[in-house]
């Protein structure tokens, strides 16, 4: 019943489960890949298949299981765009565990979170008692479908409160979280899949609460340098230093996603790494997703990030710090 109800924190595991993606392009984050990049643009301008893995308020352990249980169901994607952030590199159990329980039926999505998410014995393996304190209206009622290809575009407001309230920001590395980031790295190039690192938009002036900004950007670049591995870099783009386009600091809103997934994708048909991608051609500003997005080409470009580990333009990273810890409300 949940399954069918389209209660959004389990509504693309039922695609990934069901083996219903397929997609040529994945993108991967928390939910700064989930509200932000918008696979209907990515498909329009690369003429290609993508869908949003993104998993709200999930660092990367839990992107990582969310990408190996699509490894398994799906075919083998050519791109990944892979959000990284100050958040990135530590571990998330328990947040909106639910999601999972509808999947207690499915041997692999047992065998990958049973070991670690902080699951009681009761949630386990008793049906009805795993649900004791949910909304079980909420979650059964059947709802319109919230995501599209796995995107949340947000049609919200400004709201800094957050941002006002939020003190220093520090990256941390989770060493067991590090090893597991590596290693999904050299398993895609083994597999001949192309990983791209993406600093997606952040309100402007947030990146001065990081107090070691500088260390974050060398532990991806050398991640960027073992795997050969592009970095683009948007958190200066010109939509950071207005607050129409976001919710809060560390969100685009649905207008501001479309304008940067505009400028991301015309930078990753410019990568050329895409097979289907040199179909667009010159006719993006006929046809593709430019027309239809206000202000597109005037986004990042080269101008501001990374390109292949070098460094165009001094590209920084910026975040909204909050007490949210990347999830999307």
């Amino acid at each position: 019943m949940i399954r069918k109800s389209n209660y959004r924190p389990v509504e693309s595991w039922c695609d990934l489960v069901d083996g219903k993606i397929n997609a040529n392009l994945i993108v991967m984050g928390s939910s700064r890949a989930l509200v932000q990049m918008d696979p209907a643009i990515l498909d329009s301008v690369l003429c290609t298949n993508s869908y949003n893995l993104g998993i709200d308020g999930s660092n990367i352990n839990r992107q990582i299981q969310k990408y190996d249980i699509y490894k398994i169901r799906n075919s083998k994607p050519e791109v990944i765009l892979q959000n990284i952030d100050v958040w990135a590199l530590t571990s998330t159990i328990g947040y909106e565990k639910e999601q999972f329980f509808p999947f207690f039926w499915d041997s692999d999505m047992r065998k990958m979170f049973f070991k670690t998410e902080p699951f009681s014995f009761w949630e386990k393996y008793i049906p009805f008692i795993r649900y004791h304190g949910l909304d079980p209206v909420t979650m059964t009622r059947r709802h319109p479908r919230s995501l599209y290809k796995g995107y949340q575009g947000m049609e919200r407001t400004w709201d800094g409160s957050s941002f006002r309230q939020q003190g220093s920001l520090d990256f941390s590395v989770n060493d067991t979280t590090l090893c597991m980031f590596d290693s999904f790295l050299k398993e895609a190039k083994e597999d001949s899949i192309r990983v791209v690192f993406v600093y997606a938009p952040f309100y402007y002036g947030a990146n001065s609460l990081i107090s070691n900004i500088d260390e974050m950007h060398q532990t991806y670049q050398g991640l960027a340098d073992k795997y050969d591995i592009p970095i683009l870099d948007y958190s200066d783009m010109w939509i950071c230093h207005d607050t129409t386009y976001f919710y809060n600091a560390m969100h685009l809103n649905k207008t501001g996603a479309e304008i940067f997934t505009d400028s991301l994708a015309n930078d990753i048909r410019r990568l050329n790494i895409l097979s289907s991608a040199g179909l667009a051609g010159e006719d993006i500003g006929q046809n593709g997703a430019a027309d239809a997005v206000p202000g597109a080409g005037d986004g990042a470009g080269y101008d501001g990030h990374r390109v292949g580990g070098h460094e165009e333009g001094h590209g920084k990273v910026g975040s909204q710090a909050g007490i949210l810890h990347a999830h999307l409300d």
